[in-house]
């Protein structure tokens, strides 16, 4: 490494307020040009990894460059290639068009820089966090009094529901250290990947694990799941914590939410639902009959950032007692060591949670919570799920389309050529329908597997989709599938 030149004086990287001002002004001009890309670019620019990788690879700088030159990079280099999510075509997965008031929002917390940690560190964005947090609680009507944390996403918000749950079950079965072998969990073969993963770090097996058997539907069947908890416990298992999901990733499938509870209550164990993704559908007049699991569960986890339209990341998790929370995750130390006692000053966010240094999130979500309210937010979910019904309504019409399983904002169809009975085969049409869509870039959608049959994925998550680009979506389908039995 080579020397470091010398300096004639202290560094700073502070910008003069005038440089700042410039800076952000033409910034904000870039975003804007950033968003009205998003209605007129393709959403995916086609490129080969070798050359984005020679567009961006250079030598580590050993002296910095004029931010203008930053800026530069960004408009020619960075953000032709970024996946527009916030198109109107974006059909791939369940990443939403971030709401430009949440997006603001958050440079703002990246402005201010607050590692949300406990009050005592910064007061008023752990009180923007926890109104956050109580405000998503009555959102979905879990009734938690907003126990609970905003963290990265889904993934996270499961895996601290479960830690918070193994953590429960130890302790209500006064197992001693070293005994996590005897717990079990049930979750259905469509519970989404994560919950698999949170269990592995918690230390418990995949034999512990117990796949419960699901309807034609793909909903997990309340009555084999009851059997086999008891047949557990007649063994000698603790069982730990039931996982259900309202929206899996793969068809939006909502589980019999209620009749789960049921079980769950009757067998004194721990609910999780994962309504990462669907969650926010139980204040729309189809899904409100969720409010009443959820006003049950010991734990739920929704992202802000799917549904509710936050950028990037925002999850939560919602826990019905704070002392689960604390169980799982407070360790005392003497540099973290907590010496107020008016309750709310004492409060500390590490000691419900994973993270030390966290992210001001609260920032973006109350923002948006703020501007739409729970009627805009209402209208927004309606009018995806509105738009997925009207796409079950074109595939069913139309002889070459096979719908495989929809519900919430996601359906799953497949293109099948007249006469084609082979799968083999209809899956190369498929994937040539998928591989051909993005890369022309006009719309996005991703692909997945149903019961072995390869099939195509729309998932509408967006503010700015209307009915116009969903036909426009099925008659490129059509116009492909066609191109591609010749």
């Amino acid at each position: 490494m080579p020397e470091a030149e010398p300096r004639a004086g202290p560094i700073s990287f502070d910008l003069t307020p005038e440089e700042l001002r410039q800076l952000g002004a033409e910034l904000v001009e870039l975003m804007a040009d950033a968003i009205a890309a998003e209605r007129s670019e393709p959403v995916l620019r086609a490129v080969s990894g070798e050359e984005m990788r020679s567009i961006l690879d250079e030598p580590l700088p050993q002296s910095g460059v004029p931010p203008a030159e930053i800026l530069d990079t960004w408009r020619r280099k960075v953000l032709p290639y970024c996946r527009r999510n916030g198109h109107p075509r974006f059909f791939g997965y369940v990443c939403t068009s971030a709401d430009p008031l949440g997006m603001l929002a958050d440079g703002m917390a990246s402005a201010l820089n607050q590692p949300v940690a406990a009050w005592r560190s910064t007061p008023a964005a752990t009180e923007i966090e926890r109104l956050a947090v109580r405000w998503l609680d009555q959102l979905v009507g879990f009734g938690g009094d907003g126990t609970g944390l905003l963290v990265s996403g889904g993934s996270s918000a499961n895996f601290h529901a479960l830690a918070c749950a193994v953590a429960n079950a130890e302790h209500q079965a006064g197992l001693p250290a070293g005994t996590r072998n005897r717990l079990t969990v049930y979750m259905s073969r469509e519970a989404h990947v994560s919950l698999q993963k949170a269990v592995r770090l918690l230390g418990i097996a995949p034999d512990q694990v117990r796949w419960i058997d699901v309807d034609a539907s793909r909903r997990m069947v309340p009555a084999a799941l009851a059997a086999r908890i008891e047949d557990d416990i007649h063994q000698g298992w603790v069982p730990a914590v039931v996982c259900a999901s309202a929206g899996t990733a793969n068809t939006g499938t909502v589980d019999p939410l209620v009749e789960v509870l049921d079980v769950a209550r009757d067998t004194e164990v721990w609910l999780h639902v994962d309504g990462s993704y669907g969650a926010p559908a139980v204040i729309t007049g189809g899904y409100g009959w969720m409010a009443e699991a959820f006003a049950g569960a010991d734990s739920l986890s929704l992202d802000p950032h799917k549904w509710l339209f936050a950028p990037v990341d925002a999850g939560c998790v919602l826990v019905r007692e704070d002392a689960a929370m604390r169980r799982a995750f407070q360790l005392d130390s003497e540099y973290t060591e907590v010496t107020e006692t008016e309750p709310i000053e004492r409060y500390a966010l590490f000691d419900r949670g994973l993270e030390m240094s966290r992210r001001f999130r609260g920032l973006k979500v109350w923002t948006v919570l703020k501007a739409r309210g729970v009627a805009g937010l209402r209208q927004a979910i309606e009018q995806d799920i509105e738009l997925r019904k009207h796409l079950d309504g074109r595939v069913a019409a139309h002889a070459r389309l096979e719908g495989l399983g929809s519900e919430l904002s996601i359906a799953c169809f497949r293109y099948v050529p007249e006469g084609e009975t082979r799968d083999e085969r209809i899956t190369e049409v498929n994937r040539r329908i998928v591989e051909t869509l993005n890369r022309e870039g006009r719309c996005y959608m991703s692909p997945t597997t149903l019961d072995g049959r390869y099939c195509l994925r729309v998932c509408i998550v967006n503010f700015r989709t209307r009915k116009k680009d969903v036909d426009f979506l099925v008659d490129e389908v059509l116009r492909i599938g066609a191109l591609a039995e010749t």
